[in-house]
């Protein structure tokens, strides 16, 4: 499979309505903590789902291969050449992180440039505030993870810049996924693939 076609795939999965289902259920269930970890493993049993069904020659797997003492967030691995796997970088953020996303390449240099990532995939985390801390105060929550939640949407054109740094790149920028329950949260995924 061309390489190119493991991002449509990817693509695919996020576009799905499925996959808004799945990221409800991650909120409802991991609402105090961020959400990378579970997000990536989303994508790596779908994708894995598709890999079986059409070939048997390809497999994603999380926290592998071990480079330079690191690991890679996620790779596909073809069985044929399992010597060069594909890697992807995944990052979860919140709408406030790094100054509202304003210094936001230096993050995306270090794990997309500087780990040579063939794939980078973030997810940025904003929600209405107030909501949240309802239902924080209900549940005796004590993350306040509200405070890294902008109170503009000046991050929007930030993070977009912050992307447009890196040349020789293609930027796929997804529909947000909002999510109702248990607080209003709407969830953007951006993907930065070489070309």
């Amino acid at each position: 499979m061309n390489p190119k076609n493991y991002t449509n795939r990817i693509c695919e999965i996020i576009n799905a309505p499925s996959f808004s289902e799945k990221m409800g259920a991650i909120i409802e269930n991991y609402s105090n903590l961020k959400q990378e970890s579970f997000i990536r493993n989303q994508i790596l049993v779908e994708l894995n789902k598709l890999f079986t069904k059409e070939s048997g020659s390809l497999r994603a797997f999380a926290e592998h291969p071990r480079i330079n003492k690191s690991r890679v967030d996620l790779s596909i691995v073809n069985s044929a050449d399992n010597k060069n796997p594909y890697k992807i970088e995944f990052k979860f953020q919140f709408s406030k992180d790094c100054c509202n996303m304003l210094n936001y390449q230096g993050v995306i240099n270090k794990d997309f440039e500087n780990r040579q990532s063939d794939l980078f995939i973030l997810t940025i985390a904003h929600w209405d505030i107030n909501e949240k801390k309802d239902f924080d105060k209900k549940w005796g929550i004590t993350s306040n993870l509200s405070r890294y939640i902008s109170k503009t949407d000046t991050w929007k054109q930030n993070i977009l810049n912050s992307f447009k740094q890196f040349q020789n790149t293609e930027l796929i920028e997804f529909e947000k996924i909002v999510i109702s329950k248990p607080y209003n949260i709407e969830y953007y995924f951006y993907i930065l693939r070489r070309q």
